[in-house]
Parts: C-alpha cells; sequence; structure tokens
C-alpha cells in the first residue's frame, strides 16, 4: 500500500507564494522589483528592534564620518544616519502604500462610472480630470497642505492620494469602454443584473491586473511626491522620513561639508523603493499582456 507524502506546511506555503508570483508578477524584473519592495518593508516593520541608536539620541561627535560604531556617520546634530535611515522608510512606506490605495480608490470608481455609463456622465467625469490634469500637481498639493492646519501624515495621505487619481481614472476607462462590449455584459444585460453589479462583479474582476499594475506607479509618484514635500519643509516637522533627511541635509550645508553618508543614503533609498515598485507594475502589465494574448 502506497504511503502519500505530505510536504511540511511551510515548504507548501512558500510554493503557493511562488506559484502567486509567477501568475500575478512574471519575470526576472518582477522577482527584482519583489525582493527590493520586500527589503524596505522588512526593514520598516522591524525598525524598531534593528535600529543601533534611537533616531532623536544627539549626543555623539557632529559630522562622523562611517565608523563602525556608526555605519553612516552622524549628522550635524550628532544623530545617527543608520538610525534615522531605518526609521525613515516607514514614512515613505506608510505614506506611499496608503495614498496609492486612496488614489486607486477614488481612480477606480470614476474610472469605472465613466467608462460604463458612457453619455453625459462620462462627458462630466472626463472634463473634470481634464480640467485638473492642467493644473501642476506638485504644485498643487503645495498649496492644499498650507492651507490644511494639520500637516502630519495623514494630511499627507489625503493630500497625495486624493490628487493622484487622475491617469488611473483614465486608464480604467478605456479598459472598461472595452470590457463593457463582450459577450458576458451583455449577459448579464438579458439576466436583469444591475449596472452596479455589472460594474463591480462582473467588469472590475477583469481590469484588476491593469488597476494593480498602475496602483504600484501611483505608490512610486506617492513617494516621490512625500520626499519632495518633506525636502520643502511641508510636513510633521518632528516626523523622520528620507525627504526630511536631505532637506536637513541640504539646509545644513551637507555636501560643502563633504558629508556624503548624510546625503546619498536617504536618495539611494528612495530611488531603489521607487524602482523597485516600479518593477512590479511593469511586470504585471507585461503578464496581463501575455494572458489576454493567448
Amino acid at each position: 500500500m502506497a504511503v502519500s507524502r505530505r510536504e511540511p506546511k511551510g515548504l507548501n506555503l512558500v510554493g503557493q507564494c511562488w506559484q502567486w508570483k509567477l501568475r500575478y508578477v512574471p519575470g526576472s524584473k518582477g522577482t527584482m522589483g519583489l525582493a527590493i519592495v520586500g527589503f524596505f518593508a522588512l526593514m520598516a516593520l522591524l525598525a524598531t528592534w534593528i535600529v543601533p541608536y534611537s533616531p532623536h539620541q544627539a549626543n555623539f561627535t557632529a559630522w562622523q564620518p562611517p565608523t563602525w560604531g556608526h555605519w553612516l556617520g552622524t549628522d550635524d546634530y550628532g544623530q545617527d544616519v543608520l538610525s534615522q535611515l531605518i526609521v525613515g522608510a516607514q514614512a515613505s512606506l506608510v505614506v506611499g502604500v496608503l495614498a496609492g490605495l486612496l488614489s486607486g480608490l477614488i481612480g477606480v470608481t470614476v474610472g469605472i462610472t465613466a467608462g460604463y455609463k458612457g453619455g453625459a456622465t462620462d462627458e462630466i467625469l472626463m472634463r473634470l480630470v481634464d480640467f485638473l490634469l492642467v493644473i501642476p500637481t506638485l504644485a498643487l498639493m503645495i498649496v492644499v497642505s498650507a492651507f490644511i492646519p494639520s500637516s502630519g501624515q495623514t494630511t499627507e495621505i489625503m493630500v497625495i492620494g486624493g490628487l493622484s487619481w487622475l491617469w488611473m481614472a483614465r486608464v480604467v476607462r478605456s479598459q472598461v469602454m472595452s470590457e463593457r462590449r463582450r459577450g458576458y455584459v451583455d449577459a448579464a444585460r438579458v439576466l436583469g443584473v444591475s449596472d452596479r453589479e455589472i460594474m463591480f462583479r462582473e467588469i472590475l474582476p477583469n481590469v484588476v491586473p491593469v488597476i494593480v499594475a498602475n496602483m504600484t506607479l501611483i505608490i512610486t509618484v506617492s513617494i516621490l511626491v512625500q520626499a519632495s514635500l518633506n525636502f520643502l519643509g511641508i510636513g510633521s516637522p518632528t516626523a523622520i522620513s528620507w525627504g526630511s533627511m536631505l532637506s536637513l541635509a541640504f539646509a545644513d550645508n551637507a555636501i560643502d561639508q563633504g558629508a556624503w553618508w548624510w546625503t546619498i543614503p536617504p536618495g539611494l533609498c528612495l530611488t531603489l523603493l521607487a524602482y523597485g515598485f516600479s518593477l512590479i507594475g511593469h511586470a504585471i502589465l507585461q503578464g496581463y499582456a501575455q494572458s489576454r494574448e493567448q
């Protein structure tokens, strides 16, 4: 009698995750993107336990270059740069991901409504999108942020997410306009299914890959915009982020002091994190295009 061999649960879970990766984020670029984003996500989650010092501790020698005690040196306040870099990952990821989700929610709702309804509804919504696209987004965010009393992370998420949904709406609209001509939509109408159910239960699942891919790109933009706002001094003055690190380094003439360890690491982390999300987005779009061709 043959005895079935069961794999350990841990190996089974790893195999399922790998199958999910191959299906939705194919290719070496997708793997690289997931690795980069996963590294920074892990760093943000474990920040409290892995920081060598408190990021606000300012009793070290100022302008100290990298040593065994301070791997990325210290700033002009005598604070450990590595500790600030690790804690700063939390702000960039939290604001970027939540702003991207908020932007995606608004963009998907507007896009699927305009694409499916058509007519006057489509015309009004798209003219609103076109009007907002004419206005420089970053400048508009700066103006809006200046008029909001609170300037914490919640404000950053609301401002960035509330003004970054425009391209998502246009992309989703174009996809929905293509999907609404397909046979399954006509069959749902014949069966008396409501427009809301057709939009969100029939059409939406078929455009999810496009939505997720564009959301990763929106998250990329949100991370860079948040860093730009912090660099300009907009945001919580006490919160540590990669943008605020660059802002302080620039204000305190770190470049003139030759303190490359204070300027290059946060800029490099921003670049790598944005690059990782971009790789994931392109891999998802590539996999979606290949599946449509089959």
